[in-house]
């Protein structure tokens, strides 16, 4: 008898745990856009947007969500899941904003490219060379080594940033500087990004080699 109780109360907690998940899934099923000034694009249930905040549900679900806010400063503008978009982004030179409306949003879509197309394998390889090398040249005074690693993520900054047009699907944005400028910033952090990867691993390599050797 307490066996078929038991059996009966997890199946009812069961079957209602999985009907309030099945609930919040339908809740959030509509998602609404934010889109940074940085790129970012997040997918968002919006709650409210009061004063300098917008707050929001996050895209994943879970059982007790915790509203979560930014300000919207960091935001060119919301889209809602009704398809409405309101800008959040105003050129105003004392917060910094120097550009239009469309040439802030030319230089977010140049951000976005970049991050979904810009390829360059040179850092990576670049960098594990010299982190190779500079414990093996450096064989008297090894200590010293990770410097030359260190510094060689910015030769970035040297040459210019060769732009992949042919993966752009509106050749149009190519016209405006602040895509170009929005792409080449996304381009340079990801050459930077690699190129310390790079020399990290090279200077693991150099280390064990030197101690090999050694």
């Amino acid at each position: 008898m307490i066996f078929r109780q038991v059996t009966a109360f997890l199946c009812f907690f069961i079957t209602v745990s999985a009907f309030g998940q099945i609930q919040t899934t339908s809740d959030t099923s509509k998602m609404d856009t934010l889109y940074f000034l940085n790129g970012e694009v997040k997918a968002v249930k919006i709650v409210d947007t009061v004063a300098y905040l917008v707050r929001f549900l996050p895209e994943k679900k879970q059982k007790r969500p915790r509203v979560k806010d930014i300000e919207k400063s960091k935001l060119f503008s919301l889209k809602f899941s009704n398809g409405q978009e309101r800008i959040m982004y105003f050129q105003d030179s004392t917060y910094g904003n120097i550009f239009s409306v469309l040439e802030a949003k030319m230089f977010m879509l140049g951000e976005q490219e970049a991050e979904k197309n810009y390829r360059n394998k040179w850092p990576v390889i670049i960098g594990f060379v010299v982190g190779t090398v500079s414990p093996l040249a450096l064989s008297n005074a090894v200590l010293l080594s990770p410097i030359p690693a260190i510094v060689t993520p910015l030769h970035i900054l040297l040459p210019n940033i060769h732009v992949n047009t042919k993966m752009i699907n509106n050749k149009n944005h190519l016209q405006y500087d602040t895509y170009l400028m929005g792409y080449e910033k996304v381009a340079r952090k990801k050459n930077f990004i690699n190129s310390l990867i790079g020399a990290g691993a090279g200077l693991a390599v150099g280390f064990g080699i030197w101690g090999i050797l050694k």
